[in-house]
């Protein structure tokens, strides 16, 4: 996903969709839409599968692992059984903050409420009918910024937030760094680049690259609700330390190498106004695995200016 600026503006089906693409590595699941058919969920699973053999995951900041995840997974009644067994067992990630925030407290609760919510999709597949029928999407003004398809999905959102005092995402908009830049935010301090969404909060989800390097650069503002969320795989096989940032700012680094191959990278940064997360992809430009040393991590965080996050 090299150029999404020209993909962003879409209904809230494609919208969920996208966030999640935006949010995996390309070939990683991280939130399984909703909105999508059966036959897509098990595609997406097959290729997240042959990821998996290839060892690619992601770890948590060295504040702890336990202190952003949100649990082991399983995989619901509507997967075919092949495919629910090739899986390894996963964790995911939060990207709003650590678990003593209200932004994660929130996401964890919603979290629990969808995984076990229309386990069969029938009340997906229902609504799906019914816009195709009237045309008209009756949560899409309000609610498409998160997959909202009944009435009980929006009520159990909206005493979510009210729960923890957080408001919704508004807005949704192209973002790259000059949009960014536009806007005061300066985002990169040397040659990276990068493009994908914003809301009118500030939230963005970018793709971006430096140096042949591919990542995933993901700002979620405080006191703002947001489903999204990292795969993080296997918890073991990796290195963590702290790295202050040409910009001033310290940050927290994972890192994970297998017999002398790269294979993930993480970047965490919990800020005054925000959570930032860099997500670290293991291929070049050319989609090759790209063996990073710690020291190209290092120097990717250096190219963040984080202190305008």
């Amino acid at each position: 996903m090299r150029d999404t600026s020209n993909k962003i503006r879409m209904d809230g089906t494609r919208k969920m969709e996208m966030r999640n693409l935006l949010m995996s590595a390309p070939a990683e699941v991280t939130q399984m839409p909703k909105k999508s058919t059966k036959k897509k969920a098990v595609t997406v699973l097959l290729v997240a599968a042959v990821v998996s053999a290839l060892g690619l995951s992601v770890y948590a900041a060295i504040r702890g692992l336990e202190s952003l995840t949100f649990g082991k997974v399983t995989y619901g009644p509507s997967i075919e059984e092949d495919i629910k067994n090739s899986m390894p067992t996963h964790e995911y990630i939060s990207l709003q903050g650590y678990s003593d925030s209200p932004e994660y407290k929130a996401t964890d609760e919603w979290l629990r409420f969808e995984n076990s919510y229309d386990t069969d999709m029938s009340i997906m597949e229902a609504y799906d009918k019914e816009c195709k029928k009237t045309k008209k999407d009756p949560f899409g003004e309000k609610y498409g910024n998160y997959g909202i398809y009944s009435q009980e999905m929006a009520d159990k959102l909206e005493e979510i937030t009210a729960k923890y005092s957080l408001k919704l995402h508004t807005g949704f908009a192209d973002c790259n760094e000059k949009i960014l830049k536009d806007k005061g935010i300066d985002v990169f301090s040397g040659s990276a680049s990068g493009a994908g969404y914003m809301y009118a909060d500030g939230t963005f989800h970018m793709d971006s690259t430096f140096s042949g390097m591919h990542f995933q650069l993901i700002r979620n503002m405080r006191g703002y609700f947001d489903n999204t969320y990292l795969n993080i795989g296997d918890r073991t096989g990796y290195e963590q330390w702290t790295y202050k940032t040409k910009s001033g700012v310290t940050v927290n680094i994972a890192y994970s190498i297998k017999d002398g191959e790269f294979q993930k990278a993480f970047i965490s940064a919990d800020l005054e106004k925000s959570f930032v997360s860099v997500n670290v992809l293991p291929w070049n430009d050319d989609l090759e695995l790209n063996n990073l040393t710690k020291a190209d991590i290092e120097k990717l965080a250096d190219q963040i200016n984080f202190a305008a996050l």
